[in-house]
């Protein structure tokens, strides 16, 4: 399967499945204060112990792409980033 072919720069969407609600809601603005996004809760689970929620914002190149998917992912609390 080929790589599809991504022009940048262009904006990134990220979906984030996490545990803790709070945390996430609190954390990413911290992470991210210098940079413009986009920022929502989409849905919760039947239980509620999973929230997710969208994430976009504009990117220059993969290398940036990537770091900011490692930062998503470094919260204690999400279990999934995509």
């Amino acid at each position: 399967m080929q790589k599809p072919e991504i022009q940048y720069p262009c904006k990134w969407y990220y979906k984030i499945i996490g545990a803790d609600r709070e945390l996430i809601m609190d954390t990413i603005p911290a992470l991210f204060e210098h940079c413009e996004y986009h920022f929502s809760e989409s849905n919760r689970s039947k239980t509620g112990k999973y929230t997710s929620f969208h994430f976009s914002l504009h990117v220059h190149g993969e290398e940036e792409r990537n770091v900011i998917f490692g930062a998503l992912k470094s919260i204690p609390t999400v279990k999934i980033v995509f």
